[in-house]
């Protein structure tokens, strides 16, 4: 599987998943040459929906759970979604990483598991949104 991380989740963090990770490849925003700084999030939804094989999305983004345009983009890119929750952004770098590591298998299993879906990962748990 492929992993992309938005421009709201840390690249360091992308970086040290995709070193950490030996089974999937994980990539962010920025690593990718076909985007830039002001590259949208629907234009990037449409990019990423063309590659084959298809991205699984981690985003810190909260509002595109509020943003029918952007969930309709993803609805119809049928990517799989995870939607990092609130009180991640409240936390400091090295407590946000550990947390994120010790949920990352939930996320792995979670995306091997299911057709495109839409998630919201908080500190402990994985949960299908909606």
């Amino acid at each position: 599987m492929r992993f992309f991380f938005d421009r709201n989740m840390s690249p360091r963090l992308a970086r040290m998943v995709d070193v950490y990770e030996r089974e999937h490849r994980v990539s962010h925003h920025d690593e990718d040459e076909r985007l830039t700084l002001t590259t949208t999030d629907l234009e990037w939804i449409k990019i990423l929906s063309s590659d084959d094989p298809p991205w699984v999305v981690l985003s810190g983004d909260g509002r595109f759970l509020r943003n029918k345009a952007e969930m309709k983009a993803l609805s119809e890119a049928k990517l799989t979604f995870f939607c990092i929750s609130k009180p991640w952004t409240h936390m400091g770098i090295h407590e946000y990483t550990w947390k994120f590591l010790k949920i990352w298998p939930e996320v792995v299993e979670r995306a091997k598991a299911s057709t495109p879906k839409l998630f919201e990962v908080s500190a402990s748990k994985v949960d299908l949104y909606r």
